[in-house]
């Protein structure tokens, strides 16, 4: 009797944990509206733009005169011909003096060398043999001394002129209509070169410039379609291409407000790239203006949804489905596609799905007609081992603990029956 009853226990305690272990793995599924954005900036962020030039002049200033007059600012807005700056014209007035007083001393020079030389031949003919040849030699000398004088008041005599050239044209103008962007005293660049001293930004060639995040680097590429807005009219807008992107040239700061270009107060710097937007259309913009700069999703106008192509899968015949949920359960739907957005590599979604909508990714063992879902996310492999064994452990220790309650239960009442 004792035996009997134990083994009837047992047996019916296998069965409940079989049943236990019968339901089917729910499959993950996803929002659309999480998914229609994901890994790229959704359509409404924003950055901080300004209208630059795309042509900028540099003007260099002669680092062996000094400035007398500096006529314009940073901002100044300049036009063609107009005076930058000129020379301090005493210093030149000054020098050029210099240069014709040693010019004059040099024509001396060589007056006294021929004077020399005509001497000594006369001085040659009526000398005896033997004191020719050292007249011979004195007269080689002074000639030497002669062509070499020659040639140096030839390069003074240049100098002169270009020095009262100089005192002629002491103002530098300004080659193009334009913007001063910045003056440059005594800066140099990275790699130690004078900087400009003063830089122009040319009018009529605007561009945009915007400020791109570490951490939206890779997200913005060359290439991609965008919209300017303005600041001060929200229905007022150019339409641009991503032209270039400086990840040579980054610039350390605060963290940069994507929506608003305000500088954050984070305890850390992090970098930012500069980026160039080149424009379809320019009539309305002004050099230096601050703008913003969207994304030109064309797709999102239209009410289409965006797609990662990895969610879709095709026909035979070149149709698409997903997976989708439908009442917790797991259908096969077809949708309708737009076209591929090569660049961003999302699919335009035309019918089949809403944003409201729910889908699991392609998984051939998982998915099926009817399988459930769960909108839990999986734990990842490396944790659920982790889990997997204490699970183990702990049903193995239940399940011994109630082994032995129920046996002590089965002999109680077996003792009782006798």
């Amino acid at each position: 009797m004792k035996k009997w009853m134990i083994c009837i226990l047992l047996s019916l305690l296998a069965l409940s944990l079989m049943g236990c272990g019968s339901d089917e793995s729910a499959v993950y599924v996803q929002s659309v509206a999480d998914l229609s954005v994901m890994g790229v900036i959704a359509p409404g962020d924003r950055f901080a733009g300004m209208v630059v030039s795309e042509n900028v002049t540099e003007i260099k200033k002669d680092s062996d005169k000094a400035i007398g007059e500096l006529l314009v600012k940073e901002g100044d807005d300049v036009v063609e011909g107009q005076e930058l700056f000129n020379y301090d014209t005493d210093d030149l007035q000054l020098s050029l003096d210099k240069q014709k007083l040693e010019l004059e001393q040099m024509q001396a020079t060589i007056d006294n060398y021929k004077e020399q030389i005509a001497d000594l031949e006369e001085e040659r003919e009526s000398a005896s043999g033997s004191d020719q040849l050292e007249y011979t030699i004195q007269i080689q000398t002074l000639q030497v001394d002669l062509k070499e004088a020659e040639i140096n008041i030839k390069a003074k005599q240049t100098a002169v002129e270009q020095s009262e050239a100089l005192l002629e044209n002491t103002s530098v103008t300004s080659p193009v209509n334009g913007r001063i962007q910045s003056i440059s005293e005594n800066g140099t660049d990275n790699y130690g070169n004078p900087l400009p001293y003063i830089t122009i930004q040319q009018s009529g060639s605007y561009r945009v410039k915007g400020i791109l995040g570490e951490l939206q680097r890779g997200q913005i590429v060359e290439g991609l379609p965008v919209k300017i807005l303005s600041r001060t009219d929200i229905d007022q807008y150019w339409l641009g291409t991503v032209s270039f992107i400086d990840y040579e040239n980054p610039t350390q700061g605060n963290s940069y407000d994507m929506y608003y270009g305000v500088a954050t107060e984070e305890m850390t710097a992090s970098s930012k790239y500069p980026f160039y937007i080149e424009l379809d259309q320019v009539d309305g913009l002004l050099l230096g203006q601050h703008v913003y700069i969207e994304l030109d999703m064309g797709e999102a106008e239209t009410g289409g949804l965006i797609l990662d192509p990895s969610f879709i899968c095709f026909e035979e015949d070149g149709s698409a489905y997903v997976w989708a949920e439908k009442g917790s359960k797991l259908e096969k739907r077809p949708v309708t596609l737009g076209t591929l957005d090569e660049m961003m590599w999302t699919y335009e979604i035309l019918d089949g799905l809403t944003a409201e909508d729910h889908i699991a990714f392609p998984d051939a063992e998982l998915c099926r007609e009817g399988a459930p879902t769960t909108h839990s996310e999986p734990i990842p492999d490396e944790m659920d081992d982790t889990f997997e064994d204490i699970n183990m452990n702990t049903t193995t220790t239940e399940e011994i603990i109630l082994d032995d309650i129920m046996i002590e239960d089965a002999i109680i009442m077996e003792e009782e029956v006798e």
